[in-house]
């Protein structure tokens, strides 16, 4: 049987396997961009193809704590399964930050054991 790989690891740690995945690339405009009076487009792109990855993850106590703490950083390095990568390549890697706010949310208290509760949190990286 063949070896598996995380599709995410966070410096260099394998996270646990996210139930939501979507990598994105955009460009950042400046305010100068938009239509001018006379109806023609203008683009004054500060950044090309920046990089964002959001993952959403539904864990027990112990795997959310284990996500939690690798995103806290403000810096961190993300390697991430990119589907934009060839067959032989298949992975990315960026310098990136977390989504500023960070909200779990409590999917289903145990009372009798607090660290088999599940949680839900999403987040996104960003490419510096």
């Amino acid at each position: 049987m063949p070896k598996t790989c995380s599709i995410i690891t966070i410096d260099g740690v394998e996270m646990p396997t996210p139930s939501v995945f979507s990598p994105t690339s955009s460009d950042y405009d400046s305010k100068n961009s938009g239509m001018s009076e006379s109806m023609f487009m203008t683009r004054d792109i500060i950044r090309k193809d920046v990089r964002t990855a959001s993952f959403t993850w539904r864990l027990k106590t112990p795997d959310m704590r284990k996500v939690w703490n690798a995103i806290l950083p403000a810096e961190i390095e993300v390697r991430f399964f990119d589907l934009a990568q060839p067959a032989d390549v298949q992975y990315s890697t960026m310098k990136c930050y977390a989504d500023p706010t960070r909200k779990p949310q409590l999917l289903k208290w145990d009372p009798y054991d607090p660290e088999g509760s599940w949680w839900e949190l999403s987040t996104t990286f960003t490419e510096y």
